[in-house]
């Protein structure tokens, strides 16, 4: 048997016996599709590596394990946190591909408003909310996705809004993954919203986030070859640790990529250097502080967004700017001055 993504034969022979490798080559988290038991027969990996291995395939299984109870409604929903480049949107989204279910993603922002329709347009959906940590921050929204996520996962909940002027409701029977890189809050109604899901803590260390960039090198990456890939993930492995920080999945593609523009001659700096020097501006960037004017700047953009929305509708421009009643008027005059 021909090696398969880069597994030796043994290993290759197990990951194809038991279904669980995709046809996406270069994709983050492709070679992980085996059973921990497949890592053993890889000959190109260390012993500790292929243990290693084998340890972040236990943690990828248990968030895939999770979406599925979310996907056949054994619960409503799930909350997945953990730091950023450890591969936890590319399972979910690989794992809900594989279900077949119905599913969506939003990952931009959303206000309360905007969940309690978002939901209603999609009421037997999986939604996945990547990273939108506005919301439960959002008092308003953790409410509605109390009401969303409470009763018995194979029925649909009743969702409602009760304003002065309006009165609405529907039924939610789907599922909702949370993707974020910070706890839920400490607080009453975060509490309230935790008792209503699964939650899983994804944090591989280092040293397993290391062992799959090296199998994962093995691969290839489009033109470049295993051995060149392996040059790149042991220079990203060893400038992140110079920088004493830790190992971020993205950094590794963005590495490939900084690889082949040198490989190609569309770069005169070695390809090297263009990876530390990305590195170092990703871990050592200034922040920018956030000023006063700023705030204010965006008040009026999420304003003059909702006036556009929802012309004529007072009550949802102001609950789609998600601002106090005083604040959403003093922007709406500086938007729009007599």
């Amino acid at each position: 048997m021909k090696k398969l993504y880069g597994l030796s034969h043994v290993a290759a022979k197990a990951a194809y016996s038991a279904h669980l490798i995709p046809g996406h080559k270069n994709a983050i988290g492709t070679a992980l599709r085996t059973r921990s038991e497949a890592f053993i027969g890889d000959v190109d990996l260390s012993t500790s590596d292929t243990i290693l291995l084998a340890s972040f395939e236990r943690k990828l299984q248990l968030i895939r394990d999770r979406v599925r109870g979310v996907a056949h409604r054994y619960y409503t929903a799930c909350y997945l946190v953990g730091r950023p480049g450890t591969s936890k949107t590319y399972t979910v989204k690989q794992e809900l591909e594989k279900l077949d279910v119905p599913f969506i993603i939003r990952n931009a922002r959303m206000s309360a408003m905007g969940l309690f329709n978002f939901l209603n347009e999609h009421p037997e959906h999986v939604v996945v909310l990547d990273d939108i940590g506005s919301l439960f921050r959002n008092d308003l929204a953790v409410q509605i996705l109390m009401a969303a996520l409470d009763g018995d996962s194979s029925k649909p909940r009743k969702v409602t809004y009760k304003s002065q002027d309006k009165d609405i409701s529907f039924e939610f029977a789907g599922g909702i993954v949370a993707i974020s890189n910070v706890p839920l809050r400490n607080d009453p109604l975060a509490t309230a919203v935790a008792s209503r899901v699964t939650q899983v803590e994804h944090e591989p260390s280092d040293d397993e986030i290391a062992a799959f960039m090296r199998h994962f090198s093995q691969h290839g990456h489009k033109e470049l070859s295993p051995v060149q890939c392996r040059e790149v993930v042991d220079f990203v492995i060893t400038e992140t640790r110079n920088f004493d920080e830790r190992l971020d999945l993205r950094h590794m593609t963005k590495a490939f990529e900084d690889r082949r523009q040198w490989e190609h001659g569309h770069a005169e700096t070695p390809w090297q250097d263009l990876v530390r020097t990305s590195l170092k501006k990703v871990l050592f960037g200034t922040p920018v502080a956030r000023t006063k004017s700023d705030d204010i700047e965006e008040q009026r953009t999420r304003v003059k967004d909702a006036v556009a929305k929802f012309p004529g509708d007072t009550k949802r421009q102001m609950e789609e700017a998600n601002l106090k009643k005083t604040t959403y008027y003093k922007r709406l005059r500086e938007i729009q001055p007599v």
